[in-house]
């Protein structure tokens, strides 16, 4: 019993004492709107909630999907930061999808890592204590498109 006591508050001083900014700086819930995306109030994205169907090998065919996807009649989608997939991922990995239910998440994205270089990729898990993922380096990947969004974009 003291054993499973402990175990809960331990759970409790994680929960709300130990989450890095990082990941509460997303907000408190991510939000599906009726077109296919997802709001990230928080942090003012707009997610694209259904990836590429594919994986794309080269950054070109990456760019292209993004250039031409036409989602919720706005068409200046781009390929998420290294720091915007992180709070994506830390976000749902603390709070869940809320109704957004974004499939594929363990799977590699096309990001731009901190070196301002657009790599395929998949962010893994360091240590749920302190939220921080690796960057592992992949040959392909699905494009999870992201934009900004504007005061006129959400009612």
């Amino acid at each position: 019993m003291k054993s499973l006591i402990s175990f809960a508050v331990l759970i409790f001083l994680w929960a709300f004492l130990i989450i890095p900014p990082k990941i509460m700086a997303g907000g408190s819930n991510l939000k599906k709107l009726s077109d296919g995306t997802c709001l990230h109030a928080g942090v003012n994205l707009m997610w694209q909630i259904t990836p590429s169907r594919k994986k794309f090998r080269t950054l070109d065919k990456a760019e292209q999907y993004v250039k031409n996807l036409d989602l919720a009649g706005h068409h200046d989608w781009r390929i998420p930061t290294e720091v915007e997939l992180d709070q994506l991922l830390g976000l749902i990995a603390i709070q869940g999808n809320g109704d957004c239910h974004l499939s594929k998440l363990k799977k590699p994205y096309w990001l731009i890592d901190s070196h301002k270089k657009i790599i395929p990729a998949r962010l893994e898990l360091d240590c749920l204590c302190s939220g921080d993922f690796n960057v592992i380096k992949r040959h392909k990947a699905y494009v999870r498109a992201v934009r900004f969004i504007k005061k006129t974009d959400v009612k």
